[in-house]
């Protein structure tokens, strides 16, 4: 019986705050959510508090304090419902929250734990507790994800940035350069980075070592100890043209030019009875073209550079023989001048791996002017066009071996045939009243590319010196006074 008599008083106490609920006012506010931990305590101010009621004590209790004042006490986990009824006859309902640890403890330890990790919010919505935002690091993703697994009640909604990586290798190559490591680059491929390049010294490779790491970022190394290795690249440049003009009958005089001029002149005294003296002088003067000739004329050409360019593994060499054109650019606001490059033009980026290979990335051009094709711009200028010739590709082949660009061939061939009308469509006799005249033109360009992996000591660059130092001692000698000139 006397296990009954709380039951009993709880049972009273609940069917009073019941009968308080049933007989609130019409009028009524949301006063929001209070979240509570376990035995911490809280004041809530509410002007003009007349009575206040509690849904379940056992999870908070509330005391009044003053006139306008609330002491709220968590006591055990869960939810209840605290209402506070105003002289103004208006009611507020609050939703209280009491759990184990107080929320707002958690989320000051998240951010602590998190440290200063840069584009995340800590967040408290209802009783639940999230983080939003972005990771710009790997790094930074993984200790958020070991901080969230430390709290049931906390979710991520964290996302690593998209250009997180690219933004880790610049940063990356930020640091390099000020560290003096300027053969030391950092790339992505797809969502790996990786070190590239090549230092002096061990103690510099710790150097790039040491500044990865303080980034925070897992990268593969794929950093050479030494100098990069030297490459000669040995081009010849084979450009053979054929031109051929023939002409073949007799050109009759079809067109007459020339100029006509008349003159009258009529000349009378003053005095009557004498008669007037009149002269009258006409002249002509015309041409006309007429050709007899049986003609061949062939010519031949050969265009030859030998270009040789050392540069570092991985570098780009480039190699101009010709000239620039001056192209004028015209507009609304400006007058501006852009040179336009001609002549023989080639463009090599040589890499050589530790195993011999050499893989190449060849441009090469051949051009000239062409006046046939100039656009004129007024006030007698033009801009002359430009025949070209162009080959790109990327090829890998061993020490020593030659790349061999072909094919680049043209062939140019034109006919005109003049006839004297009428005469000239007669079968056979005819052909006196014609003239043929055929024009062709060949050219073919062949691109020869050697590359070799070389030192100052190799015995190619050894010729190559001996070889430049012989031919200036030669024309030195060619120069200079002589008896036998």
């Amino acid at each position: 019986m006397r296990e009954e008599g709380p039951m009993r008083s709880g049972l009273v106490r609940s069917v009073a705050v019941l009968a308080m609920v049933l007989a609130l006012p019409a009028s009524s506010q949301d006063g929001g959510n209070i979240a509570l931990g376990v035995g911490t305590q809280k004041v809530l101010t509410v002007p003009g508090i007349q009575r206040v009621a509690i849904g379940d004590p056992n999870v908070a209790d509330v005391k009044t304090i003053g006139n306008n004042q609330l002491l709220i006490i968590g006591s055990t986990e869960g939810k209840t419902t605290l209402l506070v009824w105003k002289t103004s006859g208006q009611r507020v309902s609050y939703l209280v929250s009491v759990r184990k640890q107080d929320p707002n403890e958690i989320i000051s330890e998240i951010k602590k734990l998190l440290g200063e990790i840069e584009g995340v919010n800590v967040r408290m919505v209802g009783d639940r507790i999230y983080l939003d935002g972005q990771a710009y690091t790997q790094a930074d993703a993984d200790r958020i994800d070991q901080v969230v697994g430390l709290y049931g009640n906390v979710k991520s909604f964290v996302k690593i940035a998209p250009n997180a990586k690219k933004l880790v290798a610049q940063n990356l190559n930020a640091a390099f350069q000020k560290a003096g490591l300027k053969n030391v680059a950092a790339n992505v491929v797809g969502s790996t980075i990786f070190l590239e390049g090549s230092v002096e010294s061990q103690q510099d490779l710790q150097k790039a070592e040491l500044i990865t790491k303080a980034i925070g970022e897992k990268v593969e190394n794929l950093l050479v100890v030494g100098i990069k290795r030297m490459i000669l690249s040995e081009v010849q440049f084979v450009e053979i043209r054929r031109q051929s003009t023939d002409r073949y009958g007799i050109r009759y005089p079809t067109d007459i030019s020339g100029t006509a001029q008349a003159l009258i002149g009529i000349d009378k005294e003053l005095f009557p009875g004498n008669f007037a003296e009149g002269s009258m002088a006409a002249r002509a003067i015309g041409s006309s073209q007429f050709n007899v000739g049986f003609q061949m004329n062939d010519g031949y050409g050969r265009l030859l550079a030998q270009p040789k360019l050392v540069c570092a593994s991985g570098e780009k060499a480039e190699f101009l023989a010709g000239g620039e054109v001056p192209i004028p650019l015209i507009t609304n606001n400006q007058f501006t001048v852009e040179y336009k490059p001609y002549g023989v033009i080639l463009k090599l980026r040589p890499t050589a791996d530790r195993n011999g290979n050499i893989q190449t990335e060849i441009e090469a051009e051949v051009s000239e002017v062409d006046v046939s094709v100039a656009v004129s711009i007024g006030g007698g200028s033009s801009i002359p066009g430009f025949r070209t010739r162009k080959v790109k590709t990327n090829v890998t082949v061993r020490h020593g071996e030659t790349i061999v660009l072909s094919g680049v061939f043209a062939h140019d061939e034109q006919k005109q045939v003049s006839k004297l009308p009428g005469l000239g469509h007669i079968p056979i006799i005819g052909e006196l009243f014609k003239n043929r005249a055929f024009d062709s033109s060949k050219r073919e360009l062949v691109i020869f590319v050697t590359p070799r992996i070389v030192n100052p000591d190799s015995d190619k660059i050894r010729t190559i010196i001996d070889d430049v130092k012989s031919r200036y001692k030669q024309a030195r000698g060619e120069v200079t006074f002589g008896i036998f000139d």
